[in-house]
């Protein structure tokens, strides 16, 4: 199998080198993404390609699937789908453990208006697990840099940062279902917020997200 160096996944995720073809700057990050008084904040981060382990999907999506040879959803009830695995780091750029995302698109997910669940399962070894839930929206990511980019046939270069969470929580954030080991016990809220600064005509996003915790 090669490794995720040798080959690029494409999800949510710091800088790239490539011909600047189109530049676009984006931050739409609503104040739920910010901590309450009171609240504790517990961040992991992605950074992609050097965090991705492996990447399929449906179809829909236009994005590229990893390690070379991997099953596809070739299925008609699996067509719109998603599931990643990739390395989990610290706010210091420690690998500490690594984490699935599955995703279920009720639509063209690359369209403007469209919201889909997600769920994460954070694995950190040694401390426990935490299961996520939320429901997620591209911010505009679509129509704004993935259908230009495939029609124009030039990669994309910018800086797109946005909160793709947007519920199911009333305030907007995502739920953090439950959790084993040292997170047994965890309560509260979360936001996942990507950073977007490039984007190939072959499906391959460069950049970083977070998954920040808010605790109670």
């Amino acid at each position: 199998m090669k490794t995720a160096k040798s080959w690029t996944i494409a999800v949510g995720l710091m800088a790239l080198a490539m011909p600047i073809s189109a530049m676009a700057q984006a931050n739409n990050i609503p104040a739920y993404s910010q901590p309450a008084p009171g609240e504790k904040v517990l961040s992991f981060f992605g950074i992609l390609p050097d965090h991705g382990v492996a990447l399929t999907t449906g179809g829909k999506m236009p994005l590229r699937t990893g390690p070379e040879g991997i099953a596809l959803f070739t299925e008609p009830a699996l067509n719109n789908t998603l599931a990643l695995i990739m390395k989990l780091a610290d706010e210091n750029g420690n690998v500490v453990g690594f984490a699935s995302e599955l995703e279920i698109f009720p639509g063209d997910p690359a369209a403007a208006e469209i919201s889909w669940d997600t769920a994460w399962t954070l694995s950190i070894p040694g401390r426990g697990m935490i299961f996520l839930h939320q429901i997620e929206h591209s911010g505009g990511l679509g129509p704004n840099i993935v259908e230009p980019t495939m029609k124009s046939g030039k990669d994309w270069v910018g800086d797109w940062t946005v909160t793709t969470t947007v519920g199911p929580l009333p305030s907007g954030r995502g739920r953090i279902v439950g959790g084993s080991g040292e997170f047994a016990n965890i309560k509260g809220s979360f936001v996942e917020i990507d950073r977007l600064t490039g984007f190939t005509v072959d499906g391959v996003m460069f950049g970083k997200l977070e998954i920040r915790l808010f605790l109670e």
